[in-house]
């Protein structure tokens, strides 16, 4: 039997435009069977940790924040690579009149093999800049738009990114197209419980005879429950599927190194769990 993928790691990444809470991860896991393709089996291991900084409220209009995160990537098998991320992201929320906003975004992150000579190929710089507005007659519900620029899917990607956000006091529904949508509901003080789908993408600079960068993508859809154990810490548990995992081998200009290879690998059983802080 080929070998089982293990993430661990300190904290789930959120997206910006759809949180509500703030909240920091102290301990997750993912667990998946082996996919195979072309490729065999790909084991691979994370590590991360993030870190929030205080909101910061600016002449009484715009909310400011700011977060370091730091992921560690192990990837064995068919491919043996140690990887790291290293970023700094930085928001903020304008309320330009009454019920409508700006809302900008920044991230710039260091992504590269350990032991390996630092240069600008490491980095890749993320931008948002968008408009929001909460509907004049249900306060409940909140949407926007905007572009996004990144490096994350390939060199320079002009993205239009939705978002819709719906909260009761028992529901809440928030869809950030095309990087996540969550639908949580609260049974009681101590228990949620949901649906979770997310597409998350990153290019790592790496140094190999055939190849210059790793790009590692993933979607996957999740069931979740959260429970809460003691004041504002909570555990929760995501089973689910990814429903797409790929490896791509690209030069340096991000283009595949092989237009014609297939890096897609099967889609399999997923379960993650953390322990969660929620800070408000």
């Amino acid at each position: 039997m080929k070998k089982l993928i293990l993430l661990t790691g300190i904290l789930i990444p959120l997206s910006f435009y759809a949180q509500v809470e703030n909240r920091a991860t102290l301990f997750y896991t993912y667990y998946a069977p082996s996919s195979n393709n072309v490729l065999n089996s790909i084991e691979q291991s994370n590590i991360d940790f993030q870190y929030y900084l205080k909101s910061k409220v600016i002449a009484k209009k715009i909310k400011w924040d700011n977060n370091v995160a730091y992921r560690s990537v192990s990837v064995d098998d068919a491919v043996t690579k140690n990887l790291y991320d290293l970023s700094y992201t930085s928001s903020f929320v304008y309320t330009k009149k009454g019920k409508n906003f700006i809302i900008g975004y920044a991230r710039l992150s260091v992504r590269s093999q350990y032991n390996t000579t630092l240069t600008s190929d490491a980095l890749f710089p993320w931008f948002s800049f968008g408009y929001m507005r909460q509907s004049q007659t249900n306060k409940s519900i909140r949407w926007g738009a905007g572009i996004n620029y990144n490096n994350d899917f390939g060199k320079n990607v002009l993205l239009p990114f939705f978002i819709f956000n719906y909260e009761t006091q028992k529901m809440r529904f928030n869809a950030t197209l095309p990087s996540s949508i969550l639908l949580l509901f609260k049974e009681n003080k101590k228990l949620y419980y949901g649906l979770n789908a997310t597409l998350t993408s990153s290019i790592f600079d790496v140094e190999d005879n055939s190849y210059e960068k790793l790009q590692i993508l993933n979607a996957n859809f999740f069931a979740f429950t959260q429970i809460k154990l003691f004041n504002k810490l909570w555990f929760e548990v995501k089973p689910g599927i990814t429903l797409r995992r790929n490896f791509n081998f690209l030069q340096n200009n991000f283009e595949p190194l092989n237009a014609d290879s297939k890096n897609r690998l099967d889609p399999n059983f997923v379960v993650t769990s953390d322990l969660l802080y929620k800070i408000n």
